[in-house]
């Protein structure tokens, strides 16, 4: 296999994300460098308002309906097919709305480290885990 591309299928990864999960998210990665970080992620919960101090994030919304948070705007319903792009030491949140898995490709770059997430009100996920990976599912 020539290790200077990659090709991915959405719809099959997607599939492959387990029903219902304890962590807020689960994910997996798509690349994973220094400069650039790529994942495929479910929401499976709320997840409350955070920011990442060591980059800039890229979510486009792939399934699934959801509020947006983002500082102290109004949320704002996002739908399959729209995106927002917003800089480290943003403020932003998810509220999944309806029953249809959310699923969002992110790019952080430079990458985002796992334990790069600060969030606002620590209190709303004592006891949660934010993130298990993919692969862990078998």
């Amino acid at each position: 296999m020539d290790e200077r591309y990659r090709f991915f299928d959405f719809n099959a990864i997607g599939k492959r994300f387990p029903p219902h999960a304890e962590s807020l998210i689960v994910d997996t990665y798509l690349s994973d460098s220094p400069a650039c970080s790529m994942r495929l992620f479910r929401i499976y919960h709320p997840l409350p308002r955070h920011f990442h101090r060591m980059c800039d994030e890229h979510l486009l919304l792939l399934s699934g309906h959801l509020n947006f948070l983002i500082e102290d705007d109004p949320a704002r319903l996002l739908s399959p097919g729209e995106m927002v792009i917003f800089k480290r030491d943003t403020v932003h949140g998810v509220e999944p709305v309806g029953h249809e898995p959310v699923v969002f490709l992110a790019t952080d770059t430079p990458r985002r480290a796992p334990d790069d997430v600060h969030f606002v009100d620590t209190d709303a996920t004592r006891g949660l885990t934010f993130v298990t990976h993919l692969e862990d599912y078998g």
